[in-house]
C-alpha cells in the first residue's frame, strides 16, 4: 500500500527536478528563419536535452543485452557526443534522457555496436527535443562484421511506383527489390519495392518515404545471389500531386550486375548506370527524333548503353555504313563491325549527330564477320547519324584465360576463354578433341594463371548447370580442343591441346571452377559445407552437406538427424536462418528437380546427429563417425539456408571467389596543338580499326591553316582538333578534352560546312578517325592509368614567382595523391595574417603559378579550405574568377554560403551557414556536359543543380575579394585553394578533405588562428559582459525571463491587415520600431502586377510591394484559398544597397543602390509556437490524436471579432487562444497554454463563458481541448 507520506516525498522530488530544469526565454537578435524568442543558455551551459525512445526487434537472432550507443548529426558536420542506449547487464533502455550539445534538427543518426558476438537490431528510433520529434528508420543489423551504421529520418508521404519488367523469361526476379528516393538535396530511406517480380508484368505499388521534393534520381537495389533483374521502367507518382516521374531504368540490376543501380530522370545522362539493350535495337529506337536535326545542327550528343554477347549472330541485325552510321542501323551490330566491341559485348558510347545524305561501306564490306550494306538517306524520312566508341568490357583483361558466367561476366566459375592470338577476341575450348581430353590439371592451371590456388573440372553440360546455360552462342570463337596438362607447365599455353577445328559446336564448351583454397589445405575435423550437383560449393545457400574427418569431406546420413541441426548449420556456414521450412526433412533424390545425392565414391563421414539447439556449432552436437557406416546415399542430409553474409559457401564465398584481373592500361593523354594531324602523332598513326584515345586541344584551332576532309569520319591527314570544331564536339573559344577513335580505311569521305568550317570531300583511301566527347569515369580512367600525365601541365620553374613558398615546396607531394594533380594551387604561407576585410587585404593570382591555365576551363572543380572569423551582416566573397558568366563563392549578409555565375541574378543558395572560427572544406564541381553544380561541404554533397547555363572562365581569380568591384572583402583565414581541370569523383573529394587536415603548416595555421581567435574572445567577453546568449547561439536583446512573460514584449497586431498589390512598408499602419511585426493577409494576387519589389535574400526595400515580395519569397502561394494568404511582416535593418534576384513563380526583384533605413522581411503566420490572436487550429489535422502542443498566446485575445466553436471541447475551424480563454485555461493576458488533439465530434455546442460567446458548428473529423500550462 503506497502512504500519504510517500507521495508528499515523490511530489517534493519532482518540484525540485522541475525547478532544477527551470527554463527561462529571451528576445533573441533577429536572424531570418528562426523566432524572436528563444531558451537562454544557464550559466555555463550551450546544450539541449533529448529524449530517445528505441523500438526493438524481437526475435531470437536479436540479442538486445548488448553495448549499444549512438551519435546524433546535423547535415553540416555537428555531433553529439556518444549517447548509451543499451547494456549488456540492463538490455535495451527503451526511452532515455539525456543532456547533449544542441546540434539544430538531426538528420543522421550514427550507431554503433560495442559488443562482440552479439546480433542487434531494432524498428526505429525517434529522437525528442523542445516541441519537435523525429523518427529514424532502423537498416539493417549490426554484428561483428558490420558493428556501426547510419540511420537516416523516416517519411510518410504516399507514393505509387509503376514498374515494367523487361519481356525475356529471364528477366524476372525472385529477390527482393528495394528503392531509395532523391530529390532537391533530400534522399528517402531504403524502402523495400516488392518481393520479386515477373518476366514482362507491369505492377503497380504503393509504399511510404520521406518527401524528398522534385524527384531527381531513384536508386534500386536487388540484393539476390544469381538472380538479376531487368527493369525496363519506373514510374512514380506522389498522393499529393498529378505530376508522375518516369525514369527509364533499362539495366539488369543485382549480381553478377551491378547490385546498386542509380537512374537519374534525364534520359540522356551518361554518367550512371549503362542501358541494356538488344542486339537487334537500332539509334532511332532509343531517340526522339522530333526536331533531332535542329538540336544536332552545331554539336553532337551522347548516351551509353551496354551490349550482350553473341551480337555478331543477331538475325534481326542491320548495319548500314562503315564507321558511321544512318539511325536505323542496329547498335550493337555496328559496334562489332566497327571494333568498338567483340561478341563478348561491352559498354559503348554512342555519339549522335546530324544526318548526312550517304553512308559509306569499306571496301570489303565485311569486318569481324559482319557485313555492312551503302545506304542512301530518303528526304521524307527523319534520320540522324551516330558513331561510337569503346568505353568497357570483359576484354579488357591483362591475361590470356578468363573465365565466363552465364551473363557474359567475368567469374570464378563459367566455361574457360582464351584469347586468339594476333586478335582482340576470345574463343571457348571445348572437351575433347582427336588427341587429347581436358583434364583436372589443365583446369587448376588456368585457375592458378588467374591467380587461384586451385580449380576444378565440372563435367556436367553447359547448357544445364544449376539451372544456367553457360555455352557460348552460335558462331562463338572457338579457341583450342582437349587441352591436356600434367600439372608442371608454367602457363596454360604450354599444355598439349588440339587445334579448334576439331570443335563441332558450344554444348561440348569447358567449364571450370576456381576456388580460394588449395587442396592440400589445412581443415579441421567437424568443418562443414554445402555442395551442389557437381560437388562444388552451393551459391544458393541449399546443397549437401558435407562434414570434414579423416582427411576428407563426405556426407552426412539423415538417420538420427534432428531439425534443430539444420538451423545450426546455417548459422554456423554464417546464415541467418533456413529457407522456408528447411530441406532436411526431403529426399535428396528430388530438390526442386535435382538429385543432389552423393555419388558412391563419396564417404559418409557422419550419422546420428542429436543436436540440443542451442549448440554453437555442428560438430558440438552428439554424433557418430568411424568408417563403417551403414547408410546409402539416397539418406544423404540436405540443407537449405538464405540471408546473411555466411563466411563459407553464400554471399561471401561468391565475394570470396570473384574474380578480379587486372585491367589493361589506358593510353597517356596526348596534347594536341592546332596544326597535329594522326599521321604526326606516332601512337595514333599505328593504332588499330576501334582504339579509343584521349586528347586535348588547345582554343581558337578554327583560325589556323588547315583543310578537313570529311564529316564526323575525317581523314588520317586532317587537323585533329579543327576536325572537332567542325565536327560540333569542341567550342572554338575553349581548350577541352576530345576522344579520338580509329576507324575503318575508307574510300569516301563527304564534305560539309559546319560551324564556320568548311570540310572538303575526298575519294581517295585514306585511314580514318571519329571524334567524339569524353565520360568522366573515362577521364577518371586515364588518370587511374597514367598518374603522372597532368604533371605536364604544370611547369615546376614557375614555383615562388611572387611568395617564397618554403612550406607549399616541402609539402606539396605530401598533400596531392600521385593522381590528382591541380592545375592550380595556392596555400596560405607561413605567417600569413589572414584576411580582414581591408582595402588591399585580398591576392590577386594573376602572376602565380599555373593561373593562366584556368582561364577556358569547361569541366572544374574549385576546392577552398577556409575559417570565416568576422563580417556579419555584410556580402563577403571567398574567391571570385572573371568578371561577367565568370564564378564566385560568397558569404551573403546572412551569413549564407552562396555560388554566383557573376552578372547572373540567379543565386545558388546552400542553406549552409558557416559558423565563426571553425575551418570547413567546400568543393565546388561543374560538369559542362549536363551543366551541373555540386557542392560539397566537409566531403558531404549538400547540392546537386541543373544549369542552362555554362560558365566562362576568361578572365583572372581574385582570392578574398569580389572580382566585379573593390569590395566584399573577406574576413577570416582562407588555408588553401585547389582548382583541377576536371570534375573530382566524390571519393577524390574525400581525399582531399582528409590530406587537408593532415597538412602540419595547415593545422599550425589553425592552431595560429584559433589562438587570435580566444584572444579575440577574450576581449569580446570583457567587452559584452552580462549579455546572455540562446541556445541556438544568438545574444539576447532582452533579459532571460520565464516563457509565460515573452508575450509582453511581442509587439504584433491582434487582428489581421488586409492588404493589395500597392501596399507597401510606408503606409502608417507599419509604423513601429525594429523587430515590430504585423499579421497580414493578401486579398489579391499579385504575381504579374505592375507593382515593383527591390532586394532578395527576404530584405526588401520599404517601397517594395508586400504582397508581391511575399510570393518572391515562397512565403504566400496564391491562388489556394484562404490556406495559405496570411503571413507575418517584420521590420529589420536597412541595407547600404539591395541586389536583384529571381524567386518563386519567375518574379524577378529590382536592384536597389540607395540605402534605406528600414527593411521588411516576411515570415510563415505560425512560426515556431508563438501565435497571433487570429491563429486558427487548422494545422492540427497534421498531428496525430492525443499529440499535445504548447502554444503561446498574445494578450486581449478576448476582443478580437474572430468566432470560436464549441464549449471545452473546440472545432479546429476556431481561433486557439480565444478558445482558450472561453475554456478558462488562458487568462486575458495571454501566455502559454496546452492544447491537445482529440477525435472527431458529431456537433459543437455554444455558450458564453469567462465573457467570451462561443457558436455552434457541425461535425468535424478532429477536436481541441486546452489545458493550463504548468510553470516551471
Amino acid at each position: 500500500m503506497i502512504k500519504f507520506k510517500d507521495i508528499l516525498i515523490f511530489i517534493n522530488i519532482y518540484i525540485l527536478i522541475l525547478n532544477a530544469y527551470c527554463k527561462e526565454w529571451c528576445k533573441a537578435t533577429f536572424e531570418y528563419g528562426k523566432s524572436d524568442y528563444a531558451e537562454c543558455i544557464s550559466e555555463g551551459d550551450s546544450i539541449s536535452r533529448y529524449m530517445i525512445e528505441t523500438i526493438p526487434i524481437l526475435s531470437k537472432d536479436v540479442d538486445l543485452y548488448s553495448n549499444v550507443s549512438l551519435v546524433l548529426s546535423n547535415g553540416y558536420g555537428s555531433k553529439t557526443k556518444e549517447i548509451i542506449i543499451g547494456n549488456e547487464n540492463d538490455g535495451l533502455l527503451n526511452k532515455i534522457f539525456t543532456v547533449r550539445s544542441d546540434i539544430g534538427n538531426p538528420e543522421y543518426i550514427h550507431i554503433k555496436l560495442n559488443s562482440q558476438n552479439k546480433n542487434w537490431k531494432c524498428k526505429k528510433i525517434t529522437v525528442w527535443k523542445d516541441y519537435k520529434y523525429w523518427v529514424f528508420d532502423c537498416i539493417g543489423s549490426l554484428n561483428d562484421k558490420k558493428p556501426e551504421s547510419t540511420y537516416f529520418l523516416s517519411g510518410n508521404k504516399i507514393y505509387i511506383a509503376y514498374v515494367q519488367t523487361g519481356k525475356d523469361i529471364e528477366a524476372a526476379t525472385t529477390g527482393t527489390i528495394e528503392i531509395i528516393l532523391l530529390g532537391n538535396n533530400k534522399r528517402s530511406n531504403t524502402k523495400v519495392l516488392h518481393e520479386g517480380f515477373s518476366a514482362g508484368g507491369l505492377k503497380k505499388i504503393k509504399f511510404q518515404a520521406s518527401d524528398v521534393g522534385e524527384l531527381e534520381d531513384i536508386i534500386l537495389i536487388n540484393n539476390s545471389l544469381n538472380d538479376p533483374w531487368y527493369c525496363d521502367f519506373v514510374k512514380i507518382k506522389s498522393d499529393n500531386n498529378n505530376k508522375i516521374y518516369i525514369f527509364n531504368v533499362k539495366s539488369w540490376i543485382g549480381a553478377p550486375y551491378d547490385k546498386n543501380v542509380k537512374v537519374n530522370i534525364k534520359s540522356d545522362t551518361i554518367e550512371g548506370t549503362s542501358k541494356d539493350i538488344d542486339c537487334h535495337i537500332r539509334a532511332i529506337d532509343l531517340i526522339n527524333t522530333n526536331n533531332i536535326n535542329k538540336l544536332l545542327q552545331n554539336k553532337v550528343q551522347i548516351f551509353k548503353v551496354r551490349c550482350p554477347q553473341n551480337c555478331h549472330n543477331s538475325e534481326f541485325a542491320i548495319i548500314e555504313g562503315s564507321s558511321i552510321h544512318p539511325s536505323s542501323t542496329s547498335i550493337c551490330a555496328a559496334a562489332i563491325h566497327d571494333g568498338s566491341i567483340s561478341p563478348s559485348g561491352g559498354e559503348i558510347i554512342v555519339t549522335v549527330a546530324s544526318e548526312l545524305n550517304h553512308y559509306y561501306t569499306i571496301k570489303e564490306k565485311i569486318f569481324n564477320e559482319l557485313e555492312a550494306l551503302d545506304f542512301s538517306a530518303k528526304a521524307d524520312e527523319k534520320n540522324f547519324t551516330f558513331f561510337t566508341y569503346h568505353l568497357d568490357s570483359i576484354d579488357d583483361i591483362i591475361s590470356n584465360v578468363r573465365i565466363v558466367d552465364s551473363f557474359g561476366k567475368l567469374s570464378s566459375l563459367g566455361r574457360l576463354e582464351i584469347r586468339l592470338k594476333n586478335k582482340n577476341s576470345w574463343g571457348t575450348v571445348c572437351v575433347k578433341g582427336p588427341n587429347f581430353e581436358f583434364n583436372d590439371d589443365a583446369a587448376k592451371r588456368a585457375c592458378k594463371d588467374l591467380g587461384f590456388p586451385n580449380g576444378i573440372h565440372i563435367k556436367e553440360n553447359c547448357a544445364n548447370l544449376n539451372g544456367q546455360n553457360y555455352c557460348a552462342g552460335y558462331k562463338y570463337p572457338f579457341a583450342s580442343s582437349g587441352i591436356l596438362c600434367t600439372g608442371h607447365e608454367k602457363d596454360i599455353s604450354k599444355c598439349n591441346a588440339d587445334d579448334f577445328s576439331h570443335c563441332v559446336d558450344h554444348h561440348d564448351d569447358v567449364i571450370i571452377q576456381c576456388l580460394h583454397y588449395s587442396s592440400n589445405e589445412l581443415i579441421n575435423d567437424g568443418a562443414i559445407r554445402l555442395v551442389d550437383i557437381n560437388g562444388a560449393p552451393s551459391n544458393n545457400g541449399i546443397g549437401r552437406l558435407q562434414i570434414y574427418y579423416h582427411g576428407v569431406f563426405g556426407s552426412v546420413c539423415s538417420e538420427g538427424w534432428v531439425k534443430e541441426a539444420e538451423n545450426i548449420v546455417c548459422h554456423e556456414l554464417g546464415y541467418n536462418g533456413l529457407k522456408g521450412n528447411g530441406f532436411s526433412h526431403h529426399s535428396c533424390t528430388d530438390i526442386s528437380g535435382e538429385n543432389l545425392c552423393g555419388p558412391d565414391t563419396e564417404k559418409i563421414n557422419a550419422v546420428n546427429i542429436k543436436c540440443k539447439g542451442d549448440e554453437k556449432l555442428l560438430r558440438n552436437c552428439p554424433h557418430e563417425t568411424h568408417d563403417d557406416i551403414y547408410c546409402s546415399h539416397d539418406e544423404d542430409v540436405i540443407v537449405g539456408c538464405v540471408g546473411g553474409d555466411n563466411n563459407s559457401h553464400g554471399e561471401e564465398q561468391n565475394k570470396k571467389h570473384l574474380i578480379n584481373l587486372e585491367k589493361k592500361k589506358f593510353h597517356p593523354k596526348i596534347e594536341l596543338t592546332c596544326f597535329d594531324k594522326m599521321l604526326s602523332k606516332s601512337n595514333l598513326s599505328v593504332a588499330t580499326t576501334g582504339d579509343v584515345f584521349l586528347a586535348s586541344c588547345p582554343e581558337k584551332c578554327d583560325e589556323e591553316v588547315g583543310i578537313v576532309k570529311g564529316t564526323f569520319l575525317y581523314t588520317y591527314d586532317s587537323p585533329i582538333c579543327k576536325s572537332a570544331i567542325h565536327s560540333g564536339v569542341l567550342p572554338n573559344n575553349i581548350a577541352e578534352d576530345i576522344v579520338l577513335s580509329i576507324a575503318h580505311t575508307h574510300n569516301n569521305f563527304i564534305g560539309t560546312k559546319r560551324n564556320n568550317i568548311e570540310s572538303h570531300d575526298f575519294k581517295g583511301t585514306s585511314k580514318s578517325f571519329t571524334i567524339s566527347i569524353p565520360t568522366m569515369s573515362l577521364l577518371r580512367e586515364e588518370r587511374k592509368s597514367n598518374p603522372k600525365s597532368e604533371d605536364e601541365m604544370i611547369n615546376k620553374n614557375e614555383i615562388d614567382l611572387t611568395y617564397d613558398h618554403s612550406v607549399f615546396n616541402n609539402k606539396l607531394d605530401h598533400h596531392i595523391t600521385s593522381s590528382m594533380k591541380p592545375t592550380f594551387q595556392w596555400i596560405a604561407p607561413t605567417g600569413f595574417v589572414g584576411f580582414n576585410g581591408k582595402e588591399n587585404d585580398y591576392i590577386d593570382c594573376t602572376n602565380l603559378p599555373n593561373e593562366k591555365y584556368i582561364r577556358s576551363l569547361s569541366n572544374f572543380t574549385f576546392i577552398v579550405y577556409f575559417t570565416l572569423n568576422g563580417g556579419e551582416g555584410t556580402w563577403r566573397t571567398i574567391l571570385s574568377h572573371s568578371l561577367c558568366e565568370g564564378i564566385s563563392i560568397s558569404i551573403n549578409e546572412d551569413n549564407e554560403l552562396i555560388i554566383e555565375q557573376n552578372c547572373n541574378p540567379h543565386l545558388l543558395k546552400s542553406k549552409f551557414k558557416p559558423k565563426f572560427g571553425q575551418t570547413y572544406h567546400i568543393s565546388l564541381v561543374f560538369n559542362k556536359i549536363n551543366k551541373t553544380l555540386y557542392l560539397y561541404i566537409n566531403g558531404k554533397k549538400v547540392i546537386t543543380e541543373k544549369n542552362t547555363y555554362n560558365f566562362t572562365l576568361s578572365g583572372d581569380l581574385i582570392i578574398g575579394r569580389s572580382n566585379q568591384t573593390t569590395k566584399d572583402y573577406f574576413i577570416g583565414n582562407i588555408h588553401l585553394v585547389e582548382i583541377y581541370k576536371y570534375t573530382l569523383s566524390e571519393q577524390e573529394i574525400k581525399e582531399s578533405l582528409n590530406s587537408s587536415l593532415s597538412l602540419e603548416y595547415l593545422n599550425m595555421n589553425i592552431l595560429e588562428q584559433m589562438s587570435n581567435t580566444k584572444k579575440d574572445k577574450k576581449k569580446n567577453q570583457k567587452n559584452k559582459k552580462g549579455v546572455q546568449k540562446t541556445i541556438d547561439g544568438r545574444d539576447c536583446v532582452t533579459p532571460c525571463k520565464s516563457k509565460n512573460m515573452i508575450n509582453k514584449d511581442l509587439q504584433i497586431n491582434t487582428q489581421q491587415i488586409n492588404l493589395k498589390c500597392q501596399d507597401n512598408l510606408l503606409s502608417e499602419q507599419f509604423n513601429g520600431k525594429i523587430g515590430s511585426q504585423f499579421l497580414v493577409s493578401c486579398i489579391e494576387n499579385c504575381t504579374k502586377s505592375k507593382y515593383f519589389i527591390k532586394g532578395t535574400n527576404n530584405y526588401y526595400t520599404p517601397d517594395s510591394s508586400i504582397c508581391k515580395a511575399a510570393i518572391h519569397a515562397g512565403i504566400y502561394k496564391p491562388n489556394m484559398g484562404n490556406k495559405n494568404n496570411t503571413f507575418v511582416i517584420r521590420i529589420v535593418e536597412g541595407l547600404l544597397e539591395y541586389k536583384s534576384s529571381r524567386g518563386h513563380f519567375g518574379i524577378l526583384s529590382k536592384s536597389e543602390k540607395q540605402s534605406q533605413l528600414r527593411s521588411f522581411s516576411v515570415l510563415s503566420e505560425n512560426e515556431e509556437n508563438i501565435f497571433t490572436c487570429s491563429t486558427d487550429g487548422q494545422f492540427i489535422l497534421n498531428l496525430s490524436v492525443g499529440e499535445k502542443r504548447t502554444i503561446n498566446c498574445p494578450s486581449n485575445c478576448n476582443i478580437i471579432k474572430d468566432k470560436i466553436y464549441g464549449t471545452n471541447i473546440y472545432s479546429p475551424t476556431s481561433v486557439l487562444c480565444k478558445a482558450a480563454i472561453h475554456s478558462g485555461a488562458l487568462s486575458n493576458q495571454g501566455g502559454l497554454v496546452e492544447i491537445i488533439v482529440g477525435t472527431g465530434q458529431e456537433e459543437f455546442k455554444g455558450s458564453t463563458q469567462n465573457n467570451v460567446e462561443s457558436f455552434s458548428s457541425n461535425n468535424h473529423s478532429r477536436s481541441i481541448t486546452f489545458n493550463k500550462h504548468m510553470e516551471l
